[in-house]
């Protein structure tokens, strides 16, 4: 079989989140220095988009290079700039008074596109009201920006995140600001940053044609706003989604990895239900694992297989029982472990289990238990295994039982927005 390269050498362009890719705060993400010089090395474009508007380009470039990360103004791409895209530009905004609720970032990108700023004061005369990140927030400032918008300021929003990660843990973001107003004045903002389109359609703008791939930290803001429109999305488990939260996604990734430096390797196995022609490479993948070998073809339905071309190199299978079920014959291949394939088979396993109906998993563990409790698994008692007596019995030899519920929202299995959002005012 050909290398197939690395996975960043697929893409025209590579656009980085930054909060939780990149950096946490003020620390860089161990393996970004490596993964983004590695990405530039292949003539790979490079751009940066971020959430937080509270920063200029300029500013956010210059915490880069302090971080060791080779980064230019011009491909630092910010949910203010793409306010200032949702509010038309400069012929939008040119004399148009604006009550900002936001940082130095969502001010300047305001005023040099033209627009009038607005003190609290005079929020009598605000025709807009745009509402960024405000580490020095004020209830004078949600005030007046609550009496703009029920006078009828039109009412935009930088970005949705509720938090924003850092070192210590999530602390509130723009989302939670939002919901907030929404919540005083009865009216939903419009939002110019990840998930909709304006700051994915700014990037491209300035990127030219793709194909791109999306590197974020969240699946509600980065992945899903990309895939809407038909980009190739990367998960880096180093921000927002963690393992133990993984598989309460709304939907997978294309691709999942450790850190930046996986955007150096070559793609991982395609994950994907198992055919029936594939049973006899099953049954020896799980024989070489030591694994009962048998995978009878009936059964090959409820299995899922991770292949290299036509190679079979991991599987999974379960017994559905109700709203729960049995996760069985998990195995990777030896040279393909350490790679996540595995994390990406229980992932795969669960959302198709869920978006079934199924609320709860369970699993015997001979070994590795510490790779289920790290996906947010806990130790149970053998009873309470989702999973008949008579077939709990078929278990050879000492094993750990695992369960874990398949909680994730309403809102993420609906693929939703959250409740305060919406599309433009009435």
């Amino acid at each position: 079989m050909a290398d197939p390269g690395p996975l960043a050498g697929r893409y025209r362009a590579v656009v980085f989140d930054l909060d939780g890719v990149v950096y946490l705060r003020d620390q860089v993400v161990p393996g970004a220095q490596a993964g983004l010089r590695g990405v530039r090395d292949l003539g790979v474009a490079v751009a940066f988009v971020t959430n937080n508007s509270s920063r200029p380009p300029e500013e956010v470039a210059a915490k880069l290079r302090g971080l060791g990360v080779q980064a230019a103004a011009e491909e630092v791409l910010t949910s203010s700039q793409a306010v200032v895209h949702l509010l038309g530009g400069k012929a939008g905004l040119a004399g148009v008074r604006v009550l900002v609720v936001g940082g130095p970032g969502l001010r300047l990108a305001l005023e040099e596109a033209g627009a009038d700023l607005v003190s609290n004061a005079a929020w009598r005369e605000a025709q807009v009201v745009a509402v960024g990140i405000d580490p020095e927030i004020t209830y004078g400032r949600l005030a007046a920006a609550c009496l703009a918008i029920r006078a009828g300021a039109r009412f935009v929003g930088s970005n949705p995140d509720d938090t924003l990660p850092t070192p210590e843990g999530p602390v509130p973001g723009n989302g939670a600001f939002l919901a907030l107003l929404t919540a005083a004045t009865s009216v939903r903002p419009e939002v110019a940053g990840k998930p909709e389109p304006a700051l994915f359609e700014t990037a491209a703008a300035a990127l030219g044609a793709g194909p791109y791939l999306m590197v974020g930290d969240r699946g509600d803001t980065d992945l899903e706003g990309a895939a809407q429109l038909g980009w190739d999305t990367a998960l880096v488990l180093t921000g927002v989604v963690r393992p133990a939260g993984l598989l309460d996604l709304p939907s997978a990734p294309d691709h999942l990895l450790a850190d930046l430096r996986g955007l150096l390797e070559p793609p991982g196995p395609c994950v994907r239900e198992a055919a029936v022609a594939e049973a006899e490479a099953v049954a020896a993948l799980l024989r070489e694992a030591g694994l009962p070998g048998e995978q009878a073809p009936s059964r090959i339905r409820s299995t899922l297989v991770a292949a290299d071309g036509e190679r079979v190199v991991g599987t999974l299978a379960w017994n559905r029982h109700g709203d729960e079920a049995l996760l069985r014959g998990i195995t990777v291949a030896g040279a393909r472990r350490g790679r996540l394939v595995g994390t990406r088979l229980v992932l795969a396993a669960c959302l198709t289990l869920r978006a079934a109906g199924v609320r709860r998993v369970g699993v015997l563990a001979a070994e590795g238990a510490g790779f289920f409790t790290r996906l947010g698994f806990r130790e149970v008692a053998h009873a309470d295994l989702p999973a008949p007596a008579a077939l709990l019995a078929q278990a050879a030899g000492p094993a750990t039982p695992l369960v874990r519920e398949l909680q994730g929202s309403e809102q993420q299995q609906r693929g939703a927005r959250p409740d305060w959002m919406g599309s433009a005012q009435a």
